[in-house]
Parts: C-alpha cells; sequence; structure tokens
C-alpha cells in the first residue's frame, strides 16, 4: 500500500460573525479572485461558499505545484443553501414563470467540486459528500484509499459550508443552534488540501489514517481511540496533540487521566467559530505544528510536552465521530 501525504494547504473563514482571532494562521476575509482566473462577470453570480471553494482549491494546488490533481473531492455540511433558497423563492414569487436558471445550477451540493474543475478543465474524478459534520472526513477517506491502493497519484480535498438566514434557520430546525450557542460563534469558512502518494519537497505531513464510527450504547471513544492507534503501532504516549472541536459532545479527554494529562489538548473553535466542516481548520493547524510553527495559548488547554510534535490525532465527536492520524514525515 502506498502512503498519503499532504502537500498543499489552503483555509480561510469569513469574519461575518466578527470573530476575535489573535491567530495569525487563520485567514480573515477572502482576497479578491484573480480575473485572469475567474471572469468578474461571473464571480458576480457566485455564492460565497463557491468564491471561498474557488479561493482555498486554488491556492491548496499552488502551494503543492499541482494545477492538475486527478480528481477532486468536496465535503460540504448543507451545501449551497443561499441559491437554494433564492431559487425557491423565485418559483413562488414569480409563480414558476421566467425563472432565471443560475440560482438552480448553483444550489446543488456538488457546485464547488464542479466550478473548479471546469476553471482548471480538470476532467478526472469528481465527487462531492454531504455527510453532516463528518463530511470533510469522508472526502478524505475516500481520497485515501484511491491513494493508498495506487489508483490515483494526487487529488484535491477539501470542504465548504456557508452561513446565512437560511442556514441558521435550519440549524435551528434541526437544534444544531443548542450546540452552537453553547460552544461557539455560528461562522463559515473553508479549507482545501492537495493529497498525494508521492512525497515531494512540498510534503507538510503524512495522513496515516482515518476512522470513523457512530456512538453505540456502551461504547466508549477512549477505548476506540486505543484500537485505532494500536492498529497503526501507535500508542497513547506516541501522541504529542489531541486536535478537537469545542461542539464535542463526548471527549474521553475532557476527564483527568494520567496517561493523556501530558498531552496537548487542542480546542479550535474559539478562533475558527463554528459550522458543519470546521474540521478543516484542525486538519490544517496538525500540519502546521508538525511543521513547527507556534501559536497563542488561547487554543490550547495545557501546556502539553514540549517537544517537536510527530504524531498528531485529530477527534471529531458527536452522533457521528472521526479520527484522524497526522505525522511528521
Amino acid at each position: 500500500m502506498q502512503k498519503v501525504y499532504i502537500n498543499g494547504s489552503s483555509v480561510a473563514v469569513i469574519n461575518s460573525a466578527q470573530l476575535d482571532t489573535t491567530e495569525q494562521w487563520i485567514k480573515i476575509n477572502l482576497p479578491k479572485i484573480d480575473s485572469e482566473l475567474v471572469p468578474p462577470a461571473a464571480t458576480r453570480r457566485m455564492s460565497k461558499a463557491v468564491k471561498m471553494g474557488i479561493i482555498c482549491g486554488m491556492e491548496a494546488m499552488r502551494q503543492a505545484d499541482c494545477p492538475n490533481p486527478d480528481g477532486i473531492l468536496v465535503g460540504t455540511g448543507k451545501g449551497c443553501l443561499v441559491d437554494s433558497d433564492k431559487f425557491l423563492k423565485a418559483i413562488i414569487e414569480q409563480k414558476e414563470d421566467f425563472l432565471s436558471p443560475t440560482a438552480f445550477i448553483q444550489s446543488t451540493h456538488n457546485t464547488v467540486a464542479g466550478q473548479i474543475a471546469l476553471l482548471t478543465k480538470n476532467s478526472g474524478y469528481n465527487m462531492t459528500y454531504s455527510q453532516g459534520r463528518i463530511s470533510f472526513e469522508s472526502a478524505a477517506l475516500d481520497a485515501y484509499i484511491q491513494l493508498t491502493m495506487n489508483e490515483r497519484a494526487s487529488l484535491l480535498v477539501g470542504a465548504v459550508d456557508e452561513l446565512s438566514d437560511i442556514s441558521i434557520e435550519v440549524n435551528q430546525a434541526i437544534g444544531e443552534d443548542q450546540v452552537n450557542d453553547t460552544n461557539g460563534i455560528q461562522t463559515e469558512g473553508a479549507g482545501f488540501f492537495v493529497f498525494s502518494n508521492q512525497k515531494d519537497s512540498h510534503t507538510l505531513g503524512e495522513l496515516k489514517d482515518i476512522d470513523i464510527y457512530r456512538n453505540t450504547a456502551g461504547h466508549s471513544s477512549e477505548k476506540h481511540i486505543g484500537e485505532f492507534l494500536k492498529r497503526n503501532q501507535l500508542t497513547i504516549n506516541q501522541i504529542e496533540a489531541i486536535i478537537y472541536s469545542s461542539t464535542t459532545v463526548e471527549a474521553p479527554f475532557n476527564t483527568v487521566s494520567p496517561t493523556l494529562e501530558k498531552i496537548s489538548k487542542i480546542k479550535y473553535n474559539s478562533q475558527t467559530g463554528i459550522f458543519d466542516t470546521d474540521i478543516v481548520f484542525a486538519f490544517d493547524l496538525a500540519l502546521k505544528r508538525l511543521n513547527d510553527q507556534t501559536f497563542s495559548t488561547s487554543i490550547s488547554l495545557n501546556e502539553g510536552k514540549k517537544q517537536h510534535d510527530r504524531n498528531i490525532l485529530i477527534c471529531n465527536f458527536g452522533e457521528q465521530n472521526s479520527l484522524m492520524l497526522l505525522s511528521r514525515c
């Protein structure tokens, strides 16, 4: 089996929620799209989600020096709700007559992946996952399997979600606003990475493994983490940092444990805000820690070990859980 490396990374959060962030690694507000890349007339018709996806996707490919990956995989919790809402309102207001197709075309969940493919003339594998808070992990798992099996050599993998009045209403209707109000500010953002089974001068880290599982009666996440690490020939003592979302419903490391107390435990949502695919920021943060970049203590629960990180575990706990293991190359 081939190894999987991360050769490019780009994340951004739109500061529509006025986040009070001190972390320079988070790009607050997106730069303008290069007019040579996308015609200005086209950008006027693009939603925030599409713009975020295009910019982050292009930047990740630029960093990895990979202008034409073998495929594009995108995760999104709720898709392009703004355009969906716009089109449905137009149907009612115009009584189903003389409808503009633009909002409908851009309302589908695979809009971002499709737009990136069109702009880069990429005719390879193109897939979008909408699995709630494990949407990014689902896309990453697909890419991981294909690369380890040597079916493809490089893939652009990312996620994007936007914030709007309709997304807030949807969150309230399904009860997600209760979690968000308790643990952080609802916001929006995107993150993209170039996965490859070839290590090069742009490599930021190695993706060792991914696991997605559901909570069941009597289930122990601490035990599951132990089994996950064991299959990767590691113990919890060999993990330098655990990065997790502050929306965590069940966090086995929230309780004081002799095994876990020496490990850096990092929550990042106070700096990024919360949306369905905010785990992309944990992924990016892990890569930066593996490359010895430093951060303020505002996102760390404890000092942890004073040494270079070699193995970092990313945890996403909730109704559906995920584990991702990143290692220094």
